[in-house]
C-alpha cells in the first residue's frame, strides 16, 4: 500500500490532499476536521480536487502568491453550481474562513487560517480510532 493511500480520518486518504505534480503533502489538522464535520453537515460525501500545492504547481496553475494551498490549509471541493450557494452556508457554519464558489467551473475553494499551528484535539473529539500499527506485537 502506497504511504498516502492511508485513511487520515474516517472519509478522506492522505493522497486526496498530495500536490498533483509531486506528490508532496502538509495537511493542517484543523482542515480535515473542519472537512470530516462538514461532509457530516452536507450528507454526501465531498471530493477533493486539489489540496497542497507545491510553489512550481501553485504557479503552473496560476494560485495567489500566498495561496492557503500552499501551506495544507485550503482545499477546493467538486461542487455542481446550482447547489454552491446552500453549499457556501454550510461551510461558513462549519467554521471555514473561506468559501470561494467557482460558478461554472463547479468547484468551491475552503480554506481556514489556522491561526494555530499546533491544533491539539482531545481523543474524544475524533471520530474515527487510531489504526493498529503494521508491526504490532513486533519486538525492536
Amino acid at each position: 500500500m502506497k504511504v498516502n493511500n492511508l485513511f487520515v480520518s474516517p472519509h478522506f486518504r492522505l493522497a486526496e490532499f498530495q500536490c498533483r505534480c509531486c506528490g508532496c503533502v502538509q495537511l493542517h489538522p484543523e482542515l480535515l476536521v473542519k472537512l470530516e464535520k462538514l461532509r457530516d453537515a452536507w450528507g454526501s460525501p465531498l471530493l477533493v480536487t486539489s489540496g497542497f500545492r507545491c510553489e512550481k504547481h501553485n504557479k503552473k496553475v496560476n494560485g495567489a502568491e500566498a495561496s492557503l494551498h500552499l501551506r495544507g490549509q485550503a482545499a477546493d471541493i467538486v461542487v455542481l453550481e446550482d447547489v454552491q450557494e446552500e453549499f457556501i452556508e454550510a461551510a461558513e457554519k462549519t467554521g471555514f474562513n473561506q468559501a470561494i464558489p467557482y460558478g461554472k467551473r463547479n468547484f468551491v475553494h475552503l480554506g481556514i487560517f489556522g491561526n494555530d499551528e499546533r491544533v491539539i484535539l482531545p481523543v474524544s473529539q475524533h471520530k474515527w480510532e487510531m489504526a493498529e500499527p503494521l508491526h504490532a506485537g513486533a519486538r525492536v
